[in-house]
């Protein structure tokens, strides 16, 4: 008996069904004015006893969470080590092309680059990540990127979880591809092993009460459908341009690569349970990467894409275990945010001539500069 039951658990490991939780990394922060930020390369250990070649931004993965209030000068340097030309880009904030960190603000290896602006955006989830032509996907999967918050007073007098790390937290939620010493490969479309803020099989230990938690989508081309297990409800409170006007009350959210929300979930009276925050993928119309099918047609296929075991199927992508409340808790969702005043139609009726032109002429592209009249 005890060999037949030592035999089916070791086919339960086997095939993934049974797997051992790693507690998520939360990310470090760095608050005030003045930031200062070290890209460098290093190694981590997705796997035990296994080192992968990564790169981070003052480690070996990811990034600090940068913590900045509106209306604050901020002064930050960033100093490349990686080895490579890179840039730094502030995605989503509001900031002059100067000091945005595009394609066209390039950092050489071993310079510095010292950006300087006024933090003009609402409270909200912004994150930094490299933005350099051809080479931003293969510098994010290799582990630079890092969150911002963005403080407000409007957000402050708000009833909301806001203790970074206790009942507010960030998880950036990626796919990668390893090969078979466990290197990154890039580029890959069999971005099959999931991770939470650099770990894999995550779980958090959250209090019995109103969670905040801030998500990114930091894959490079997957689509999530958040939810809850048992489709339970969460509350939307903000998205890429800051909080809403009040909560949304949702089971599922869509998420792209690069966007962000903020999300509320009521684990008040749940002690001693287990909850867990899935991607319900299987709910995917065909041509969304992450459905069965990358095309709108099921012959459409890309190389990898299949067998890809997350591909149009239901996954967990943390595991939440609920502790007791903290000394201090919020238990109940507001029933209002903030005053959000959207633009007048009429200033968004604006005309504008843009010019596009290929890389690479072809003859069509050289006909039309011969004879633009069509003659």
């Amino acid at each position: 008996m005890k060999k037949t039951r030592l035999f089916t658990l070791i086919l339960l490991i086997s095939a993934g069904i049974l797997s051992a939780q790693n507690p998520v990394i939360i990310p470090d922060t760095l608050s005030g004015t003045e930031f200062n930020l070290n890209l460098q390369n290093g190694t981590f250990q997705f796997y035990d006893g296994v080192n992968t070649t990564t790169m981070g931004v003052n480690g070996d993965i990811l990034g600090p969470t940068l913590i900045m209030n509106q209306g604050d000068f901020v002064d930050i340097t960033v100093d490349n080590q990686i080895g490579e030309t890179t840039t730094i880009h502030w995605h989503g904030m509001h900031v002059s092309a100067a000091n945005d960190g595009g394609p066209h603000t390039t950092i050489e290896p071993g310079e510095t680059w010292n950006p300087q602006f006024t933090v003009m955006d609402k409270a909200g989830t912004y994150w930094y990540h490299p933005h350099l032509h051809t080479q931003t996907n293969k510098h994010v999967s290799l582990g630079i990127a890092g969150f911002i918050i963005v403080r407000d007073d409007e957000e402050a007098d708000l009833d909301l979880p806001r203790t970074y790390g206790v009942d507010d937290f960030p998880l950036v939620i990626q796919t990668k591809d390893f090969d078979a010493q466990k290197q990154i490969i890039v580029p890959s479309n069999n971005d099959d092993v999931l991770m939470v803020n650099a770990t894999i099989d995550p779980k958090l230990d959250v209090p019995a009460q109103v969670i905040r938690f801030r998500l990114l989508n930091g894959s490079s081309q997957r689509v999530f459908n958040i939810g809850l297990s048992g489709n339970a409800t969460f509350y939307m409170i903000g998205s890429d341009g800051g909080l809403l006007s009040e909560p949304l009350a949702l089971t599922r959210l869509q998420m792209a690569p690069g966007e962000r929300a903020e999300i509320l979930i009521d684990f008040t009276g749940m002690e001693n349970q287990q909850v867990q925050l899935m991607s319900y993928a299987a709910e995917f119309p065909n041509g969304i990467y992450g459905a069965k099918y990358p095309g709108m047609m099921q012959f459409m296929t890309l190389n990898g894409y299949d067998p890809n075991p997350l591909n149009g199927a239901n996954f967990n992508i943390i595991t939440f275990d609920v502790v007791d409340q903290t000394a201090d808790p919020v238990t109940t969702v507001p029933a209002s945010l903030v005053e959000v005043i959207p633009y007048p139609e009429a200033s968004a009726n604006t005309s504008r001539t843009l010019t596009f032109t290929p890389s690479q002429m072809g003859p069509d592209q050289l006909k039309k500069i011969a004879d633009p009249a069509g003659l």
